[in-house]
């Protein structure tokens, strides 16, 4: 139903937001983890977007 970029996504602006929760309440260990994982997160998301861009050249 949903694909793994889309879930990238999601989980990225979630864990983003609970980076500012964090932050915004002192606790900024926990704020610079969250902040971290949703990095990685959106990373993960523009790499297979381009990943995916890439192929869908190559198979026209």
């Amino acid at each position: 139903m949903f694909n793994s970029k889309i879930i990238d996504l999601v989980i990225g602006v979630v864990m983003g937001y609970f980076a500012y929760d964090r932050i915004a309440t002192g606790h900024t260990g926990m704020g610079i983890f969250f902040a971290v994982l949703a990095a990685l997160n959106l990373l993960a998301f523009f790499l297979k977007l381009r990943t995916d861009k890439n192929v869908q050249k190559k198979q026209l």
